[in-house]
């Protein structure tokens, strides 16, 4: 059993083995059934073959010289290491056990040469022997995805199988890798932790000395009034603060709050806005 980039000369053979209903049954794209699609779909594999990087391998299966099948591997994400996995043969090879085989050498393409974390392969929930391939290959059933392909005018389901890197060498399931991060900001409002008393006081900081005050502007020159600092979340602010030189200004005194005209309660202001800035990140992919 190998596997190797498709030729030219293998077309008419192909085109015998994607034509054939009962493999086209299995797959996700239509039965090929004349020498012209079969041509179209080689042609597509070689383009993708010169892609850089490559993301597609669709390669035949040949043993002792015979072309019997088709044994893809499609990488779904360089940065999270990905890929997706099948296996196509000729009818009258079925049931000897060259799926399994077949599914190994993708399985070693993939993690050895190609170093990805995690493979998965789907099938057709009524393809039972596909079914049994995924066990024998020690891959684990992750559930069905529904209406996942539409072949001839017919939505598809597909049983997801999956096995990761420590998995296909033995060690089982790693556990979850834990970050540690900062601790959430409070929201808004919210009330906040007081902090706790310390035994001892805490030293005073040396105090730097006080640098020389500013000269007067000249007085042709009008001085500069100092920057207002905005109120902390939470600050009580009166109505003169509010609608005289303060927020609100450019509203009318009738548009006060009786309560604060009449000195009862006053105005809190309990709002705050907060810009933050995001940094984009660019993740190139891995070179193969």
């Amino acid at each position: 059993m190998s596997l190797r980039e498709f030729r030219p000369d293998d077309l008419l053979a192909w085109q015998r083995i994607a034509g054939d209903p009962r493999v086209a049954a299995h797959t996700p794209w239509p039965a090929l059934a004349t020498p012209d699609t079969a041509g179209a779909w080689l042609a597509e594999t070689a383009r993708m073959a010169q892609a850089q990087p490559r993301r597609s391998f669709y390669l035949a299966v040949e043993q002792y010289g015979d072309l019997i099948g088709t044994a893809t591997l499609d990488i779904l994400s360089f940065p999270h290491r990905q890929g997706e996995i099948g296996v196509y043969l000729r009818p009258d090879r079925w049931a000897e056990g060259l799926g399994t085989e077949t599914t190994r050498l993708l399985l070693e393409l993939a993690f050895s040469r190609l170093e990805l974390h995690r493979v998965q392969a789907t099938f057709d929930p009524r393809n039972l022997a596909g079914l049994r391939v995924a066990e024998h290959v020690k891959m684990r059933p992750e559930g069905v995805l529904l209406d996942r392909y539409l072949i001839a005018g017919q939505w598809q389901d597909r049983a997801m199988y999956a096995i990761t890197l420590p998995e296909w060498r033995g060690l089982g399931r790693q556990p979850n890798v834990v970050f540690e991060g900062v601790a959430e900001e409070p929201l808004i409002g919210s009330p906040r932790a007081e902090e706790p008393h310390l035994a001892e006081p805490r030293p005073e900081e040396p105090r730097l000395e006080e640098p020389p005050a500013a000269a007067e502007p000249p007085i042709d020159e009008p001085a500069t009034a100092p920057a207002q600092e905005e109120p902390l979340v939470g600050d009580t602010l009166s109505s003169e603060e509010l609608f005289g030189e303060g927020l609100f200004r450019d509203l009318a005194p009738d548009d006060v709050p009786s309560a604060d005209r009449d000195g009862a309660e006053p105005q809190v202001l309990t709002a705050q806005i907060v810009t933050r800035q995001i940094e984009v990140v660019e993740i190139l992919p891995r070179d193969l």
